[in-house]
């Protein structure tokens, strides 16, 4: 039984891996904005988005692990955090910056800064606890969809209540891993919630 459990326990934490959340949440404001786009533009945004905030930071990691400048390509150590949290933050800066100037909508570069930021804080935190990357990325699509539902009247109660049970799946997944302690899911939640919906309700 506790072999299963965390094997569902890393399902989970792959699928929902933080370096992809951005790329659904891409998806999802291409879909619940009311402007339309084209297939092309749509692969622009999403694939630049996906190679800046995923693809990218994740090579970075390997590369990282290759040359021994951290212990585990799982970030199971604080100290294996900071680079790879630096790297990515500057990542996700220079692809918000990017998708800004090529007039992406607002609510995709605005939440990539959202990343950007979440990343800096959780560098700062790293000397005293992991702040929870998990909890932060699916908790920050929480409050994408809650903005863009208060601001275009989108989504419909049970997608709500859909991620609100994902987020409490990555919680338990990271948790039975032993990857965190409440207070690190927690602040790692509340962090992530409060910058992008922060962001994206000006």
């Amino acid at each position: 039984m506790s072999d299963l459990k965390n094997a569902i326990s890393q399902f989970i934490s792959y699928l929902f891996h933080p370096g992809i959340m951005p790329t659904i949440g891409a998806l999802y404001v291409l879909w619940a904005v009311p402007e339309i786009y084209s297939w092309s533009t749509i692969i622009k945004i999403v694939s630049t988005v996906f190679v800046g905030t995923y693809a990218a930071p994740l090579l970075a990691i390997v590369l990282l692990r290759v040359t021994n400048s951290i212990s585990s390509v799982h970030l199971i150590k604080r100290e294996d955090r900071i680079y790879p949290y630096i790297i990515g933050a500057a990542c996700a800066l220079a692809t918000a910056t990017f998708m800004e100037k090529a007039m992406a909508p607002k609510h995709i570069y605005l939440s990539v800064y959202g990343t950007a930021f979440v990343l800096i804080i959780s560098t700062i935190l790293l000397p005293y606890f992991k702040s929870s990357a998990h909890t932060a990325g699916t908790a920050g699509f929480l409050a994408l969809y809650l903005a863009l539902h208060q601001q275009y009247g989108t989504g419909r109660a049970d997608y709500f209540i859909l991620i609100v049970l994902v987020l409490g799946a990555v919680a338990w997944s990271r948790t039975t891993l032993k990857r965190h302690t409440l207070k690190e899911l927690l602040s790692g939640g509340l962090l992530g919630f409060f910058t992008v919906y922060a962001l994206l309700s000006q």
